[in-house]
Order: structure tokens, then C-alpha cells, then sequence
């Protein structure tokens, strides 16, 4: 008897253990399933603005790693070059013409991408991006609603990092065109900041910046290397809007659906390209729910989203 009931705890362990891992491959291939569907649904134009000079240096780059995930990708340059689809805005060149060429850019997409694309990606050309997880995050939201998200900084009204990229949707895009750029007392056009500029003039036009972390409190767009915020979690903690959360650990600092680092060198895209897309851990599967969390902070969250959540 007891040989028998030994026998049968063994039958049952194993099939728990089949049932445990067929559930974790439906649940991965659900993911994939529902990653193909967003590529369709959350369509996002990735722009990055550069030099001439850096087309073939840096542009190059961003198209062979994160960048060929994007629904359309540009680079935002004084030259045309269609070998990695740059194109002149009819901007000046330079670090401080940066606003008026992120200006140019935007009116540009507003003209020729409008109803092209949900939501508007602006990155540096050493910004990495994981488009996955940035539509993942978008999906909770409609692009009619007057948001715009990323590295959320500290400042009056503040405003949203550059180099750790920043999301626009229609509304927010049509605000900026319609109403921002034609009032140079709300939104000036003198050289400032692109990225605190552009903050000001959407928060003139009342769009406001979402909270980006997950549900856990840990970020998803950051200004900094993921090294050193890894070293370092609470570098610039007295710059950001919400700082980095503090548990002991390196890593809590950092989602899991992380989106975006800065500071990245070339060899850096195509390191977190291999890691993030190529490598594979034997035994590990960790699932994620399909409708994602909503962030801990909800003063931004627009009405529409929060209904879709709680009623």
C-alpha cells in the first residue's frame, strides 16, 4: 500500500509539473501573440534628431538595433538622406538650435503623419528603446487624450527628459501646433531647452505628464546609463519628479518592462540589443499580465483611461 501511494504522489508531481509548465508556454505565447497585435495597434514614429555628420556615425546604428522595432523611424537632420530616412526640417544645426528643430518637427509630423500613428517618440541617437514595453505601457491609454510621457524632471509645471525620450499622442501633438506654437507668449521660440520648452508649452495648452513607473514604484524612462543607475539608484534623485524607489536592492530601481536608458554608446545599443533580444535563460519564464498595471500615481491618468480601469 505504501508503495502504491508513493507511486501515485510521484504521478501527481509530475503532472503538476507538466500542467505548470504548459501554462507558462500558453502564457508566453499569449505575449507574443499580444505583441504582434500592439505592433499594429500602438503604432509609434520614432524621430531622433542629428547632425549630417553623424548619419553615418551614430543614425546608422539606432536603425540596425532598437530603432527597426519603431513603426517608422526618422532622423532629423539639416540634410535629406534617403540610405536611413533623414530628413531637413528647414532647421539650423547645433546643440542650441535643438528647440527650434524639435519645433520644426513636430509641425512637420503634424502635416505629413497625423493620422499615420498613435503616439510620436522623440530619442537621442544615444538613447536605447524598447519599443515592446513602450507599447505595452501605451496600451492603457488613447491617444485623443492631451498626455505625453518619460523621465518626468522637477521644475514649475515640470517637464519630461529628452535624452530618456519623451511620447506625444495626436491630441497632444495637434495642442502643441494649433495652439502653442502660434502663441509665442506661452510657448516662445527662443533658444531654451528643447526638452523644458517643450514642457512649458504643453503644459500651457493643459496636456499633462503621466507617471511612467509600473505598479511597483520602479521606472521605466531613464536619463542615465543603466550602469550607473543600477551603481547609483539615486543619482539626481533631487532633479525627478518621483525618485527612484528604495529597497536595498541595485535593481529596484528599474521596472522589468523597462522602456528607455540614455548615455549609451554604439557598442551599447547593439550589447543591450543581444541581451534584451537574443539571449535566453534556461528554466526562467516570467509572465506578465496582459492588461498592465496602472502607474502609483494617477493625477495624471486621463478620465478615459481610469474608466476603463475601475468601471
Amino acid at each position: 500500500m505504501a508503495v502504491v501511494q508513493v507511486e501515485e504522489l510521484h504521478r501527481v508531481k509530475k503532472e503538476t509539473e507538466d500542467s505548470q509548465d504548459l501554462e507558462a508556454a500558453i502564457q508566453l505565447l499569449k505575449e507574443q501573440r499580444e505583441a504582434k497585435a500592439l505592433y499594429e495597434e500602438v503604432r509609434v514614429l520614432c524621430w531622433v534628431p542629428v547632425s549630417p555628420g553623424l548619419h553615418n556615425k551614430t543614425a546608422v546604428h539606432v536603425k540596425a538595433t532598437w530603432g527597426k522595432r519603431c513603426n517608422k523611424l526618422l532622423f532629423i537632420s539639416t540634410k535629406d538622406d534617403a540610405s536611413i530616412s533623414a530628413v531637413d526640417v528647414g532647421s539650423e544645426e547645433g546643440f542650441k538650435a535643438l528647440w527650434n528643430k524639435t519645433r520644426s518637427a513636430l509641425k512637420y509630423f503634424y502635416a505629413n503623419f497625423f493620422n499615420d500613428y498613435e503616439w510620436f517618440l522623440k530619442a537621442d541617437d544615444n538613447t536605447y528603446v524598447v519599443l515592446e514595453n513602450l507599447r505595452y505601457m501605451l496600451r492603457a491609454y488613447d491617444t485623443n487624450d492631451p498626455v505625453y510621457f518619460g523621465h518626468h524632471y522637477k521644475s514649475k509645471g515640470g517637464y519630461n527628459s529628452g535624452g530618456a525620450g519623451y511620447v506625444l499622442g495626436r491630441e497632444t501633438l495637434r495642442r502643441f501646433v494649433e495652439k502653442a506654437l502660434p502663441n509665442e507668449a506661452i510657448c516662445t521660440s527662443r533658444r531654451y531647452g528643447e526638452d523644458f520648452q517643450l514642457g512649458q508649452c504643453l503644459q500651457a495648452v493643459g496636456v499633462a505628464i503621466v507617471d511612467t513607473r509600473d505598479h511597483l514604484k520602479q521606472g521605466r524612462f531613464f536619463q542615465q546609463h543603466v550602469r550607473e543607475i543600477l551603481q547609483n539608484p539615486n543619482i539626481h534623485s533631487h532633479l525627478v519628479y518621483y525618485p527612484v524607489k528604495k529597497d536595498g536592492t541595485p535593481d529596484s530601481c528599474c521596472s522589468d518592462t523597462v522602456i528607455s536608458f540614455h548615455q549609451m554608446s554604439i557598442a551599447d545599443l547593439y550589447m543591450l540589443d543581444y541581451l534584451i533580444y537574443k539571449v535566453r535563460v534556461f528554466g526562467y519564464i516570467q509572465p506578465l499580465p496582459l492588461r498592465v498595471p496602472l502607474p502609483p500615481d494617477l493625477q495624471g491618468v486621463p478620465n478615459r483611461t481610469l474608466q476603463k480601469y475601475f468601471l
